[in-house]
């Protein structure tokens, strides 16, 4: 079965087979985005791709803290097929996004640290990934949110995509359990520091009830 021109979205940590993953996609007429150092990691190689920059009219931010957390990057993931919102992104000139492939920075690694501060930690929290992971994932985008996916989706894709729907599902479930995952080890992390914290007044102390009540 044919498909529509396809745009592949790419920001890993991890890069180790980011290249041949890439190439995988090119070889199949995808266009690709992709994010600063995974941009250079990919143009090294002559497989074509795109900075993000270009999609979202500018470079990264505030320290590169913010890149991919866009309008054009989210529009794109999470516009349906509906006739409605495909002339909608493509009046605002954005193309719809039909793969992300997105691992975090290690969260856990930070937070271990010999010489570990909350600040060191809070700068080295991942906030754009575990986004994309989860628009890729409502709008049943196909979502690679771990690096052993890539050798996978690149057969079934080449294979015609056999079982569409119950692929993308699973995809999505694995991008879910991981950006919870990430986000509990954040809530883990300040909950220790809250609760190490000494309680200067009331305000504190029930707040603190309040965080390790579970909302019960």
């Amino acid at each position: 079965m044919a498909h529509a021109e396809q745009n592949a979205l790419i920001s890993v940590y991890n890069k180790d087979g980011i290249v041949e993953f890439a190439q995988g996609l090119s070889d199949m007429d995808w266009h690709i985005y992709a994010s600063g150092g995974t941009a250079r990691k990919i143009a090294e190689s002559d497989v074509p791709v795109k900075d993000v920059s270009e999609l979202v009219g500018g470079e990264a931010i505030l320290g590169h803290r913010v890149v991919t957390l866009s309008r054009e990057v989210h529009a794109g993931l999470l516009a349906s097929g509906s006739p409605e919102d495909t002339q909608e992104i493509a009046d605002l000139l954005i193309p719809r996004l039909d793969l992300v492939c997105v691992d975090m920075y290690p969260l856990k690694e930070a937070i271990k640290k010999e010489n570990a501060t909350e600040e060191s930690v809070t700068e080295n929290t991942d906030i754009g990934g575990p986004t994309m992971l989860r628009s890729a994932a409502k709008g049943r985008r196909i979502v690679l949110s771990r690096p052993e996916q890539r050798n996978c989706v690149l057969q079934w894709l080449r294979e015609e995509r056999p079982d569409e729907a119950t692929v993308l599902r699973v995809l999505a479930a694995t991008a879910e359990r991981e950006v919870a995952e990430y986000v509990t080890q954040s809530a883990d992390y300040l909950g220790q520091l809250a609760l190490s914290s000494e309680s200067k007044s009331s305000y504190t102390t029930h707040l603190k009830d309040i965080l390790f009540s579970n909302g019960t």
